[in-house]
C-alpha cells in the first residue's frame, strides 16, 4: 500500500489501523505507526520520501496493533501518548490486563497482537492542542485515548469509531468503558460541521457529511448490546454465563480465544458502566453474579 494525499499536508497510509501523516514544515507527525512485518519498511519508505529532520510517532491509545512497529525496526524522534495511557504503552502486561482482563506475558500466544515495551517521551496532558495537531479527548475504548484534527480539517478518530466491516466482523464492538464511548461518539458528531473528512483507524476514509450515518451506527450497536445485557440480567448470572450468552448472540467472523477475552472485558466495562449507574448489584453466591435492579 502506498501513501495517498488527503488534502494539504495530510496523508493517509491505509491499513488495519490505517497511519496518518502531518508534515509541517521541517516536522512530520505519524499518527498510529501500526502493526504488520512489512510495515516497518515502508514506513520508513515513507518518512525518507517526506523528508523531515524530524519525526514524531503521536499515539491515539496503547493498544498493540497501533504500535508495535516502534518495537519492530521502525523508529523516530520522539514518542508522544496521553499521560492517562502511557503507562500501558510502557508495560506489556499491564498493556494486556487493560485490554484483554488477564495479566498475561507479551508473547502468550492467545493474544490476537503483541507489541513490545515502548517508552514514551512526551506525555499529553489536559492541552488542545499539540503542535500543529489539534487534540480531542475520545475516552471509552482506552480511558486516555486522543483523537488528533489536521490543520487540513481532518479528524483521525482512534478506535472511537469503527468502519461498518468492523461493526460487522466483531459482533461486540470492543471498548473498556461503553458509556464513555458514547459520549465520544457525541463529541465527534458536534465536531462534524467543522470537519472535511473523518478517518477511523480501522475504516474507510469518509468525508464529514457522509460521517453521520456510521457515527449513528456505532452509538446504535453499542446501546444494542447494552440493552440485550440488561435483558440477561433480569436473573443474576455470572460474567461467564453473561459472556456466552452474548457472543452466542452477536458471533464474531474469526471465534478465536483473543477475540472472546475482548468481548468478555468489555462486558466488564458494560457491567462497571451499569453499576456507577445505579442499575446493577453484585450479589456474593459462592460466585459474584450480577442482577438488574432498575431500567
Amino acid at each position: 500500500m502506498g501513501l495517498e494525499n488527503i488534502k494539504g499536508n495530510t496523508y493517509i497510509y491505509k491499513g488495519s489501523p490505517s497511519t496518518l501523516f502531518y508534515k509541517n514544515d521541517d516536522e512530520l507527525y505519524i499518527v498510529d505507526p501500526g502493526q504488520g512485518s512489512k510495515r516497518p519498511k515502508e514506513l520508513k519508505s515513507i518518512v525518507n520520501r517526506l523528508n523531515p529532520k524530524k519525526s514524531i510517532a503521536f499515539i491515539t491509545h496503547y493498544h498493540s496493533d497501533h504500535i508495535s512497529v516502534l518495537g519492530e525496526g521502525f523508529s523516530t524522534t520522539e514518542i508522544a501518548i496521553s499521560e492517562i495511557d502511557a503507562p500501558a504503552l510502557k508495560d506489556p502486561k499491564l498493556r494486556a490486563l487493560l485490554t484483554f482482563g488477564y495479566f498475561l506475558n507479551q508473547d502468550d500466544n492467545i493474544l490476537p497482537f503483541k507489541a513490545k515495551s515502548i517508552k514514551p517521551t512526551i506525555l499529553i496532558t489536559n492541552q488542545e492542542k499539540f503542535g500543529p495537531l489539534g487534540l480531542v479527548p475520545l475516552p471509552g475504548h482506552t480511558q486516555g485515548q486522543l483523537g488528533v484534527i489536521t490543520p487540513d480539517g481532518i479528524l483521525y478518530a482512534g478506535d472511537s469509531l469503527f468502519g461498518d466491516k468492523v461493526l460487522s466482523k466483531y459482533g461486540i464492538p470492543y471498548h473498556q468503558y461503553p458509556c464513555k464511548s458514547i459520549e465520544s461518539l457525541k463529541t465527534i458528531l458536534n465536531l462534524l460541521p467543522k470537519l472535511e473528512t473523518v478517518i477511523p483507524s480501522h475504516g474507510p476514509v469518509i468525508k464529514s457529511s457522509e460521517a453521520y450515518q456510521l457515527v449513528e451506527s456505532n452509538i446504535k450497536k453499542i446501546t444494542e448490546v447494552e440493552e440485550e445485557l440488561k435483558n440477561i440480567l433480569n436473573e443474576p448470572q455470572n460474567l461467564s454465563s453473561i459472556t456466552k450468552t452474548l457472543t452466542s448472540k452477536y458471533k464474531s467472523e474469526e471465534p478465536d480465544i483473543g477475540v472472546y477475552l475482548l468481548a468478555e472485558n468489555t462486558i466488564r466495562g458494560y457491567l462497571a458502566c451499569l453499576r456507577e449507574e445505579g442499575l446493577v448489584e453484585a450479589i456474593n453466591d459462592n460466585e459474584i453474579k450480577w442482577k438488574l435492579i432498575k431500567k
